[in-house]
């Protein structure tokens, strides 16, 4: 098959949904001589933070010359950018290649009366046979939702389980309290292990070090005393922790509790301190709070559930005091978006709503009508040009100290933190 083939075999597979367990995927994987067993591996769960902490892993374990494979869920650019080797996206003969082998195998299994595996267990498989393919060092590994039915918990015994913050998520699924989620997440766990952290709420702590124990698991959580910020701005932040300085680009208390959970990470792997502090400095990380416009100020922001837009206010309220803000919201249907609203509205001077491009999307009229109820001006667009277009108008209206915020979920932002905005007509 060409690469449009291998997408529509993809897109196919899609239509299965989520499946729960795991007997096709460790089927599948079998079938293809267990290519998860042939990597050191980093497994990461939580709810907000997987990504920035994978991303400063990686970025000191290159640093320190490793060959990192990367696993990533969601995308924000495109779709060979969830399997990365030292930060190269696979290639489409690459992908191509590699589903025509894990097909096969799909066929042979439906003929021996197995299920076909999900879409997403698929790309699972064929990012362990990437890794195991161009022999990686270590491989970090995101689940995609939950932990102990995930796909990719197939995973023998990784060096470090890791824990981003968890928080309310995917409740459908994984359960209607912290505790209950967090049981879920804890299965990544796997005995005589090390699991790493980073501060959780006392709920979800005392699951993870219930569970270590019973694992027979060394447990350690990033404890925030240790954490003294030295600056901040718009531009990044230095801070100390556990005593030593680290400067960081990425904006945010949350990125600094990241950053920190990384470097237990890194220190559990002997990672010697000075490509620590390479890696953290040149970590970027696209999506989270990234400036893509200097006049007027403009960010884009993927947060997408209750936690993301607690932080993304706190942050709100940090940098940009005072300033007005013109919103660009697309948002998913099955997130509670009606919280989003409710944390963010007074924030608002203004909200240009648009439809995400996905059959989860949220109708943009929907949103606008939301958010209008709260006394807030809105309006509509059908693209991220008209919705720019829109905002840089307002802004040269108001005359005042303003920023432009593109928010609401990571599935259409990037169109903006692509744009050349040189070309819009103000």
């Amino acid at each position: 098959m060409n690469y449009t083939e291998a997408l529509q075999y993809i897109e196919e597979k899609n239509k299965l949904g989520i499946v729960p367990g795991l007997d096709s995927i460790k089927e599948l994987l079998k079938r293809l001589g267990n290519p998860e067993k042939k990597c050191k591996a980093l497994h990461i769960a939580g709810t907000n933070g997987k990504g920035s902490i994978f991303a400063f892993v990686e970025s000191a374990l290159i640093e320190a010359g490793y060959k990192i494979g990367r696993y990533i869920s969601p995308t924000i650019f495109t779709y060979l950018e969830r399997f990365q080797i030292n930060k190269r996206y696979m290639s489409e003969d690459t992908f191509t290649s590699l589903l025509d082998i894990v097909s096969v195998k799909i066929s042979e299994m439906k003929k021996d009366g197995f299920n076909s595996p999900t879409a997403f267990e698929i790309e699972t498989v064929i990012a362990y046979l990437y890794f195991a393919k161009e022999k990686c060092d270590y491989m970090l590994i995101e689940c995609g939702m939950g932990g102990t039915l995930d796909a990719t918990n197939v995973i023998p015994a990784p060096v470090v389980s890791v824990f981003a913050q968890i928080s309310m998520d995917h409740m459908q699924f994984l359960g209607n309290t912290i505790s209950e989620i967090t049981k879920s997440k804890s299965g990544i766990i796997k005995n005589g292990t090390v699991c790493i952290s980073a501060p959780q709420k006392r709920s979800a702590g005392n699951v993870l070090k219930k569970t270590c124990s019973e694992k027979n698991v060394n447990y350690i959580e990033v404890n925030e005393e240790d954490i003294k910020v030295v600056s901040e701005d718009e531009n990044g932040i230095c801070f100390n922790y556990k005593e030593t300085g680290y400067s960081i680009k990425l904006l945010g208390e949350h990125q600094i509790i990241n950053a920190a959970t990384a470097i237990e990470v890194l220190k559990e792997l002997n990672i010697k301190e000075e490509y620590i502090k390479n890696g953290l400095s040149k970590t970027v990380w696209k999506g989270r709070l990234t400036k893509v416009c200097d006049s007027p100020l403009m960010y884009v922001d993927g947060a997408h559930n209750e936690a993301a837009w607690t932080t993304l206010k706190n942050n709100i309220n940090k940098y940009f005091t005072n300033k007005r803000i013109i919103y660009i919201i697309g948002v998913l249907k099955d997130k509670e978006y009606q919280k989003m609203v409710d944390i963010l509205c007074n924030t608002m001077e203004y909200a240009i709503t648009i439809t995400p491009d996905t059959p989860r999307g949220l109708d943009k009229s929907i949103l606008s009508e939301l958010i209008n109820k709260k006394g807030i001006v809105t309006d509509t667009a059908d693209n991220a040009k008209e919705a720019c277009e829109k905002a840089f108008a307002y802004a040269e209206n108001l005359k005042q100290e303003c920023m432009i915020l593109v928010c609401g979920s990571l599935s259409f932002i990037a169109d903006y933190l692509n744009m050349k905005f040189d070309y819009l007509e103000l």
